[in-house]
This record gives C-alpha cells, structure tokens and sequence, in this order.
C-alpha cells in the first residue's frame, strides 16, 4: 500500500509540475504567477486526499465527518479537472510542433496577430485553462441532468453479414421488425454506484423513469452498490419500487465484492431482486420465453467467491447473458446465447478516458454483433470517481427486441438470412 501510495504522488507531482510549467508564463506578473504556483500546489494536496484515504481504510483507519466528506468531493471534481487540463495541455504540444515546423513568414504572421506585448505561448495558455474549464463544467451539467433513456430496438434472428456496429435503424431492418409478431422490453440499468455521491434522490429517480417504461424485465448488470451497506439501506431502498411485468434481475460488479459481497447480496435479496450468480432462470412473457443467466465477477477470484461460470443454455426462445465486464462474449456466444448485457466500461465516462477505452475494451460502449450474438455495453447509470461526462451520458437502456417467426428456439440459434 506504500508502494501505491508513493507512486501516486509522484505521478500527480509530475504532472502538476508538467501543466505548471506549460500554463504559468515567465512575462506575467509576479504576483499572477505565484498566486497560479499557489492554486496549482493546493490542488495536488487535495488530490492527494485520495490515496492517502484508500491508504486510510485499508490500514483499519476510518476518517468520517464533514470535513472529510468535503475533502473527497472536492478531490474527485478536481481528479476531473486537472485531467482535462492535462489533456489539453498535452494536446498544445502539437500546436508547438508545427509552429516550430512552420515557415517563418507563418510564424511571422501569428506574432503579428497578437497583442502587443503577448507571446503565443501565453495565449495557448489561456486557451487551455478555458478549455478544460468550457469541458469540466459541460461534464458537471450533464451529471446535474442525471440519467437519460436510451432506445436500442433489435430484431431476431438476427440476418445480413455479420458486421461488429450493427444497424438496426435501416428501411430494411424496420420492415423487419414490422414483419415481427412477438415483442420484448428490457430495462437496463448498470453501474448505479449508490454510495458516496449517488444517494437515495437519484435512486428513486432511477427506479421511477424504469417503472415508466413497462418492461418485461429489468436487468441490473453490476456495481450497483459501492460502499458500507449498512449506511447505504435507505440509500438503496427505491429499489424495491420498482415495477416490472416479470421482475428484476441482477448479477454483482467488482465494487459489490470490494465492500462485501455477502452483505450486498442480502440487501438486494431483500429488495426483491432475482439474484443470478452462475445460474440462470426461465422468464415466460407474454410473447416469447426467455432464458435470463447471469455471471459473476472476475474480482470474485479476490475474495475466495465463486468464478465466473456461463450455466448452459436452456430451451427458450431468446438466451441472455447478464455479464458485468465485457470480456465474455466468445464463451456466451459459443453456448448459444443470443444477447449479452454488460457495463463496467462507463463508456470511458469523460475525455480523454472515453477515447482510451475503446483501445482497452473489444465491446466498450454500445451495441455490437459477435458472431450469432448481439452484445451491449451500458456507459453506466450513475458514476464513479470525477462527477463528469463528456462524450458520454448517464443512460437506463431500453432494448425492445422483436421476434419474426414462431417460438421454435433453434430458429434462433441457426437461422441467419444472407
């Protein structure tokens, strides 16, 4: 813990010293560039208020009160900030490099355009501070907004080539799913992180906008809980109002098993929810029979629980799989699942982080086809860390799935038109 500790300040110094060096201009005044030196060293000291807090907790010390409250909230909106600072900052380097590329008579030029007295070094500072500070508060505005329904509409069996972003929105595809006789409407929820700043308010407001939506089921795909249950039952409570036709289904995420997964387990049995961990149950709807499974967590292997493990297909007319990473789609595919529901991604949440993960997760954001299987990626119902999204959003998914042909099961594991 030592070891995480220091290396984590020494990366944030680096960093700070990085974007001071780039954003305090040696022709500003005295008093400015102290009083930026000033900011930008308050702002690694409350940074830093995060691993040593981890660093706090995993030593059986636990600091609470309001002034620790504070301290995190502040630290988490300044995680955000600094990282779009350090973004943009990295980014002017390009900027730089052509300059210094340019012909002189462009360069000329650029001088010339600016105030007397001002180098462009001071203006490309200036603009990064806006910047970041333009993304940081759209990112703060659109938590403030909360979640959003998003409409994914599917049709089954699936047909055409079975290209990776499948397009379901086409003339074509919509005179299939007017041909369908049988429609499905799934609830997603994943990555709610009821905990430090996810409160009861939000849940409920959650839990209302998915009752609005008469679906057939809900689907809670992980990190639904992220702190001590114990102070967070009238948190999560909402929970229990939650109207469906068939139910609520839920498999645990990585941040259950960190803060007791036995415990999380309990509450959300109490909440009425169906709990599918390595197991799966038959749903019959009104208009198809469903085959609802679900996995646990890697992280499991952490904490002596049980792995993952994809149950068996069983005889339905649409198999899906509830996984929290979405690292399981060859082995839910090659057992004959149809859909594959998962989150853990936050699609990234916020820029830079909503690029990179698409570079660390095969299926990171949205609808995708592996094979004979739809997989989809909630970016997550509520937030973790920084309380900021851009580039992203804070989504219940809606997936209304509809179904041509009769309920013969193998009509969905083989049929495919070209």
């Amino acid at each position: 813990m030592y070891r995480f500790l220091i290396t984590a300040t020494i990366l944030v110094l680096l960093g700070i010293v990085y974007i001071g060096h780039r954003l305090v201009q040696p022709e500003w005044p005295l008093p400015v560039r102290a009083a930026l030196w000033i900011v930008l060293i308050a702002m690694v000291a409350n940074l830093l208020w995060l691993p040593f807090k981890r660093w706090q907790r995993r030593s059986g010390a636990q600091l609470t009160g309001p002034m620790t409250r504070v301290l995190e909230a502040s630290a988490y909106n300044l995680m955000g900030f600094l990282s779009l600072l350090l973004l943009f900052t990295a980014l002017s380097e390009f900027f730089r490099i052509f300059l210094r590329a340019a012909p002189d008579h462009w360069v000329a030029t650029v001088a010339m355009a600016l105030p007397r007295g001002w180098h462009y070094d001071s203006i490309l500072a200036l603009t990064i501070i806006a910047l970041a500070m333009f993304f940081f508060f759209w990112g703060r505005t659109a938590v403030a907004l909360g979640p959003r329904y998003r409409f994914v509409k599917v049709v089954y069996p699936l047909a055409g080539t079975a290209r990776r972003r499948p397009r379901f929105g086409s003339r074509w595809s919509r005179t299939r799913r007017d041909a369908a006789t049988r429609h499905v409407r799934i609830a997603q929820v994943s990555d709610l992180h009821i905990g430090r700043a996810i409160k009861k308010h939000y849940v409920e407001k959650v839990a209302g906008m998915i009752s609005a939506q008469n679906a057939d089921i809900a689907c809670f795909t992980g990190d639904i809980g992220d702190g001590d249950v114990t102070a967070l039952v009238h948190d999560a409570a909402p929970l229990a109002g939650i109207r469906t036709k068939h139910g609520t289904y839920y498999i645990p995420g990585n941040h259950e098993y960190y803060w007791g997964i036995s415990t999380w387990l309990t509450e959300f049995k109490k909440l009425g929810m169906h709990l599918l961990i390595n197991r799966g149950e038959i749903v019959k709807t009104e208009n198809a029979k469903l085959f609802v499974a679900g996995i646990s967590d890697p992280t499991a292997a952490r904490f002596a629980a049980d792995l993952p493990q994809i149950p068996e297909r069983a005889d339905s007319d649409l198999a899906i799989l509830l996984a929290h990473q979405p690292i399981f789609a060859r082995s839910a595919e090659q057992k004959q699942y149809d859909l594959m529901l998962s989150g853990h991604t936050h699609g990234g949440q916020y820029i830079p982080w909503s690029w990179v993960v698409h570079l660390v997760y095969r299926f990171a954001s949205g609808l995708y086809r592996f094979g004979r299987m739809l997989v989809y990626v909630n970016d997550g119902t509520g937030y973790w860390g920084a309380p900021l999204r851009v580039g992203t959003r804070l989504e219940i998914t809606i997936i209304d799935i509809y179904i041509k042909g009769d309920s013969d099961a193998s009509d969905f594991r083989q049929s495919e038109d070209n």
